[in-house]
């Protein structure tokens, strides 16, 4: 059996995306041995695909720094490998394949192409919008050049506002640029709670905090943050009938338990090929403002300093994608 190694180390949402291709990639090749070198953090994502196993990194401790980079090549050569498909591409990829091309034993290796100066041509004012390809797409390219069966179409996954009684909400993102202001995010919940059960996910202390008053104030909204596993947080959204989501993990997440996702965008852009696996039709909130794209992972502080991209978006707008009116 040919052994394929894959690197895709962080973030969780491209790891989910990942995993939405890999359940794909490993059902068509069930004659491929894969290991998914990823933090253990991650595994349940990939969970029930009999042919994959996760390779659990450390960065922090046993893989830190070029010796523990060395030391991960070491540990991952016991794995009698046949193939490396590096969908990840940074510093630490670049330095593992460097290990393998000067093994005893001839490896074959692919590596994603990011389209990083499409991405950031994408940013410039003077640049015209257009639809790059999808990082899913990216994905199965790997194992293409790999020689290995990719035939992957994403089932659109559908949304019907008519049929929704649960809603989780993932309101939080690693940069300021992705999130939905605050006191505007509240509304969203008042409306939404008078009508539907809201679940909130994601986020840190702070967040959790947030999430917490939410709770305390609106009758129909549940905290999950900081309570559950990230397994038994995967099987909650699987009972979900939508999510709302900033551009960030629970989109993807939403993905990978085939739940439809309303997403809101600011400073990024769905443009940059980031969507969720499956969710290309549902509703991408956004306005149409010269300056957006200004960032592709929303980590550019806002040129305005008012963040106008997200304070425009009204919750009225969003809400009314639920069924809901803002009265």
């Amino acid at each position: 059996m040919k052994t394929v190694l894959i690197f895709r180390f962080s973030s969780m949402g491209d790891v989910a995306m990942a995993a939405s291709v890999m359940k794909e990639i490993a059902a068509q090749n069930p004659d491929i041995h894969f290991i998914f070198a990823t933090r253990a953090f991650f595994a349940p994502f990939f969970a029930n695909i009999p042919n994959l196993e996760i390779f659990p990194i450390d960065f922090k401790d046993r893989h830190k720094g070029v010796k523990g980079v060395f030391k991960l090549y070491k540990e991952l050569n016991y794995c009698k490998i046949d193939a490396v498909a590096d969908l990840h591409d940074v510093l630490r990829t670049k330095i593992l394949k460097f290990f393998f091309r000067f093994s005893f034993k001839k490896i074959k290796i692919a590596t994603i192409n990011k389209g990083r100066r499409e991405k950031r041509n994408l940013c410039n004012i003077n640049t015209q919008k257009i639809q790059l390809k999808p990082t899913w797409q990216r994905y199965t390219e790997v194992f293409q050049k790999l020689k290995i069966k990719t035939e992957i179409k994403p089932v659109s996954i559908s949304f019907f506002p008519e049929k929704i009684k649960k809603i989780g909400v993932s309101p939080f993102a690693q940069h300021k640029g992705k999130v939905y202001p605050q006191e505007l995010m509240e509304k969203i919940l008042e409306l939404l709670s008078a009508k539907y059960e809201i679940y909130l996910f994601g986020g840190g202390k702070i967040e959790k905090e947030w999430c917490e008053k939410w709770q305390e104030k609106y009758i129909n909204v549940h905290s999950l943050v900081g309570k559950y596993s990230l397994t038994e947080e995967l099987e909650f959204i699987s009972t979900l009938d939508a999510m709302l989501s900033m551009d960030s993990s629970g989109m993807h997440l939403a993905s990978l338990c085939n739940v439809p996702c309303v997403s809101i965008w600011g400073a990024t852009h769905p443009y940059t090929g980031f969507v969720g696996f499956g969710q290309e039709n549902n509703p991408q909130i956004q306005l149409d403002l010269p300056c957006r794209p200004c960032s592709v992972y929303g980590n550019k502080p806002c040129k305005y300093e008012d963040y106008r991209c997200l304070y425009g978006i009204s919750p009225g707008t969003v809400v009314n994608k639920f069924g809901v009116r803002d009265t």
